[in-house]
């Protein structure tokens, strides 16, 4: 999965889950607008990992086809 598709994924999940986002925004206290594709690909001070993780969660709530995800790892 290129940065792109894996931002996109990210900012999909956030627009079509209530749940996700609420748990991103109060348990990590990120939003929306701070997902841009330095911040997903950036693991060490950006959010790289937190971005796999909505994937994840993304996939798990169907919000995400995992075959459109198949080049994703975590």
């Amino acid at each position: 999965m290129d940065l792109i598709d894996k931002l996109e994924a990210v900012q999909r999940t956030l627009r079509f889950s209530d749940s996700i986002r609420q748990w991103v925004e109060t348990e990590h206290e990120v939003y929306f607008d701070d997902f841009d594709n330095y911040n997903v690909a950036d693991y060490e001070d950006g959010h790289g990992e937190l971005a796999d993780q909505i994937i994840q969660k993304g996939i798990a709530e169907k919000v995400l086809d995992e075959e459109d995800l198949e080049d994703f790892s975590e």
